[in-house]
């Protein structure tokens, strides 16, 4: 009996010496994989901020790339209507001298198919720069504006009164609101 009860015995502490085995492989093997899943959340962590950066880069460059079609459009729309502004800026003297021989013909009573043809030509013309954006300054009777006349001179007037403009030597234009040549005129006192 005493043999069954070593024999016993011994089996006993055989299987605790497998479980200690066992609970030291287990937790071996339980600090390898904590190890390997603490491995896997860093560089998932590290792909996420990568992410996210290349996210936040994309982004980056989009907006860079909307303000660049923005600007390159505003300068191509500029350039347009710059060269427009030059070619009016230089049709202005035909125009003035147009006006002023059709001014001219009228004042004498001249009736002429010459005449009338001139009158056609200048109202064409004029509704050509207007679909471009040009507009007279209107001048007389108004009250001086430095930003859109140029005073030549003050004269006294009984009808109007002080800081008025009386007479337009040269007629003034803007082209898409912006002054593109100021009325030179005569301001009453």
């Amino acid at each position: 009996m005493s043999d069954n009860k070593n024999n016993v015995e011994n089996a006993v502490e055989e299987q605790k010496t497998k479980k200690t085995k066992a609970g030291k492989t287990a937790s071996k093997k339980n600090a390898k994989e904590s190890k390997q899943i603490k491995e896997l959340n860093e560089k998932l962590a590290a792909s996420l901020t990568e992410q996210e950066a290349l996210r936040d880069q994309l982004l980056r460059k989009m907006a860079e790339f909307d303000n660049y079609k923005r600007r390159t459009e505003k300068e191509f729309i500029e350039n347009i209507q710059s060269g427009s502004k030059e070619l009016i800026e230089e049709l202005l003297p035909v125009v003035d001298d147009l006006r002023r021989s059709i001014n001219h013909a009228v004042s004498e009573n001249v009736k002429s198919a010459l005449l009338d043809g001139v009158q056609l030509v200048y109202k064409n013309l004029m509704k050509v720069l207007n679909k471009r954006g040009l507009t007279e300054i209107e001048a007389i009777g108004k009250e001086f504006n430095p930003d859109e006349h140029d005073a030549l001179m003050q004269v006294d007037s009984d009808k109007y009164d002080s800081g008025i403009v009386v007479d337009e030597h040269q007629k003034g234009y803007k082209l898409n609101d912006k002054v593109l040549r100021h009325t030179q005129v005569l301001v009453s006192k």
